[in-house]
């Protein structure tokens, strides 16, 4: 069995919801779904959406022109030889990891339908049929983020992650501290400032909020800046930007830098780079979520699934995009917030989703 044809859609995923970081607002990402159809016509799909082009090197229609050279480079690949499949993409291109994890992402799902079994059973099996999630409360003054974060406790929700960033540093402070107030007992708060703070802002904020317990997600954009908060300041630094790679991942927990990470499967490249660094952070006991930027059902199966392996005691969620762009690919199992918790897909082998590729349009490209 050899993948014979990758297809290539551009869906737009428009939000529906305010969701506001410390530089931008997501608008309108356009998703790259990608379908690898084998040469025994079962297909495989994957997906890669970057919420914006502000806080990696990539964007979403960078996915769709690196797919001009991987596309191709599939052809002939067998989809369940996950690493002969990522060498040879490897080799074709340097870098493009999201338009990697499209693809790799296809593949699991390809060679779980082949194989009859779900895509979580390839991966070591789900540890629970439900994954905790978190919410995002956006940038917003102090009584609105108090007024969400209520809300969303009331709804079910145990994980509150408060943006903050891009306004004066006194405003980020009254927002985190009226959240604080209104968190609940067994609720975790993180506020991340996506690399939005200088480091006499993050030690500043860290200051005068020491009594509050929370955990800085990514609030400066280098790891020297990310040192100097964490030896100065007074709270769990928690690494997404800069977690980009397993060697990198490696390096910030055996300095001690890291107390958890915040992983994207297209900031790392997929499902197979995924795995890899799920088993270093759970043999080093370090936390991790499994999510992504932005993105539909495809995406969020991927997350969930990988999310439904880890130690629930390590365990940061895995965030979905669906309750801010309302767009689901399959209608009865599409993921979706229920309370707190995301429930595993349970349409079949695969990612679980059942998926008429007719519904995307017209391919962008096709390559065989």
């Amino acid at each position: 069995m050899a993948i014979a044809e990758v297809r290539v859609y551009a869906v737009p995923l428009e939000t529906q919801n305010i969701y506001t970081m410390s530089s931008s607002r997501v608008a309108t990402p356009v998703s790259t779904i990608v379908a690898l159809i084998d040469d025994d016509g079962t297909v495989g799909f994957g997906e890669a959406c970057l919420a914006t082009p502000h806080y990696q090197s990539e964007h979403n229609d960078g996915v769709r022109a690196a797919l001009e050279l991987l596309g191709p480079a599939m052809l002939g690949l067998e989809a369940q030889r996950f690493t002969v499949v990522n060498a040879a993409m490897d080799a074709t291109i340097e870098g493009q990891r999201a338009a990697k994890a499209a693809l790799d992402i296809a593949c699991w799902d390809l060679a779980a339908k082949q194989l009859g079994q779900p895509v979580v059973d390839m991966l070591g099996g789900a540890r629970s049929d439900h994954v905790v999630s978190y919410h995002v409360v956006g940038i917003a003054t102090p009584e609105e983020a108090a007024a969400e974060a209520s809300a969303l406790q009331d709804q079910g929700s145990t994980r509150l992650q408060l943006k903050t960033g891009g306004r004066l540093i006194h405003d980020d402070i009254a927002s985190i501290r009226a959240v604080a107030d209104v968190v609940r007992p067994g609720t975790d708060l993180a506020v991340d400032t996506n690399r939005g703070w200088s480091t006499v802002e993050a030690l500043q904020v860290s200051n005068a909020c020491a009594s509050i317990t929370m955990s800085l997600e990514q609030p400066c954009a280098t790891e020297a800046e990310l040192a100097d908060v964490k030896a100065n300041g007074h709270h769990p630094i928690v690494v997404d930007e800069n977690a980009t790679d397993i060697r990198t991942i490696a390096r910030l927990i055996t300095s001690g830098l890291a107390n958890g990470f915040g992983l994207k499967l297209t900031r790392l490249g997929g499902l197979t780079a995924m795995r890899a660094v799920r088993d270093l952070c759970m043999a080093s006991r370090v936390p991790m979520s499994s999510d992504d930027a932005w993105g539909g059902d495809i995406i969020a199966a991927a997350g969930v699934a990988l999310g439904a392996t880890l130690d629930p005691r390590l365990s940061r969620g895995a965030w979905i995009s669906h309750p801010y762009h309302g767009v689901h690919y399959d209608d009865a199992n599409g993921p979706r917030l229920d309370g707190g918790n995301v429930t595993l897909p349970a349409g079949g082998p695969g990612l679980g989703l059942v998926l008429d590729p007719d519904q995307f349009g017209e391919p962008v490209a096709v390559y065989r």
